[in-house]
């Protein structure tokens, strides 16, 4: 119990449980109290679940509001268990105003909770940046008008849920999308229901973003003819994510509007069919897993062609750019 008289606002104080390490279904009840003068606000209070040695996140439950001068009861159907422990972290924070915050009757009961529900253990999901992660979360109970879900990350994001499906007389999924991902939205989220009786807070599943690869350095020219440029693709180096799964050589014309973009599974490749005298410009695109998963352009090679048949004038060589002289 926390007495809010001659407290400033925004004074704290934490209740912790010990860890619990729980092997089937349970459901955590407690009661809280408000108390004080009619029409005060003596603070709110906050739950947090902890799971295993994570920071605490965001709450999973909170009230406020006017003092109402008699106990509430709160069910808490908590979906982790062992080899995970998980731990409840109670916080009363202050308003200025004079009144009391009370937690008591902390129990853990062996059965699911009565009035909300459980999910299933839910599974982490990569995707690459600029796509959209989704999660489903089952749900262990029929579902009903006054059932919230969400879902909430670690740092705070949240998503809403898209939609639900039927799974079974029993059970229903609920999915919700990340959308826009960057690399920041990696890390852990998981499922929350609101029910008029509690809440129900699923496992964490971990959300990893991958981002696309990009070559460091340009391509290295090997070879020049009227018609070719032979090229080493030089992409070992990367900005980004692997593995890589496929490559390409994307060229264009300098002074035009040529372009092709042509697989290659080699290290080395010839572009063929080029017009004589002609400069390219020619960069190597990587692509690793799933939707999403080709890289920009990297750094671009400029090379020109050679002259089509003979060669009146000296030729020179100026690494990494091809040829360059006059065809007469």
């Amino acid at each position: 119990m926390m007495n809010t008289s001659g407290r400033f606002a925004g004074q704290k104080a934490l209740l912790l449980t010990p860890q619990l390490r729980e092997n089937d279904t349970h459901c955590v009840t407690f009661h809280y109290y408000l108390g004080g003068r009619d029409s005060s606000h003596p603070g709110h209070l906050n739950v947090y679940i902890k799971e295993n040695n994570s920071p605490m996140g965001m709450p999973v439950w909170n009230v406020s509001g006017s003092a109402t001068r008699s106990w509430g009861q709160v069910e808490l159907a908590v979906s982790t268990y062992w080899p995970n422990f998980y731990q409840i972290v109670f916080e009363a924070v202050t308003s200025g105003q004079r009144g009391l915050l009370a937690i008591k009757d902390v129990v853990v009961q062996g059965h699911q909770c009565m009035n909300t529900p459980h999910f299933l253990t839910i599974k982490g999901v990569e995707v690459n940046a600029g796509q959209t992660a989704s999660f489903h979360c089952t749900v262990n109970g029929r579902k009903r008008d006054n059932f919230r879900l969400w879902l909430q990350g670690i740092g705070g994001r949240e998503a809403p849920m898209k939609a639900t499906k039927p799974w079974n007389n029993r059970r229903f999924i609920g999915t919700f999308d990340v959308e826009n991902t960057t690399k920041g939205d990696s890390g852990r989220y998981r499922c929350i229901v609101h029910s008029d009786k509690g809440v129900g807070v699923s496992n964490y599943g971990e959300l990893t973003i991958k981002q696309p690869p990009v070559p460091i350095a340009p391509p290295q020219l090997t070879a020049v003819g009227a018609t070719y440029l032979w090229i080493q693709l030089n992409a070992n180096s990367i900005n980004g994510d692997g593995p890589i799964t496929d490559r390409e050589v994307e060229y264009r014309t300098v002074s035009g509007t040529m372009y092709d973009l042509q697989p290659v599974d080699k290290t080395t490749h010839k572009i063929g069919h080029l017009d004589p005298d002609t400069e390219y410009e020619i960069s190597v695109l990587l692509t690793r897993p799933l939707e999403g998963g080709t890289g920009a352009p990297g750094p671009p090679l400029r090379a020109r062609t050679r002259c089509a048949g003979e060669v009146k004038h000296t030729i020179t060589y100026k690494a990494p750019l091809g040829f360059e002289g006059t065809c007469a």
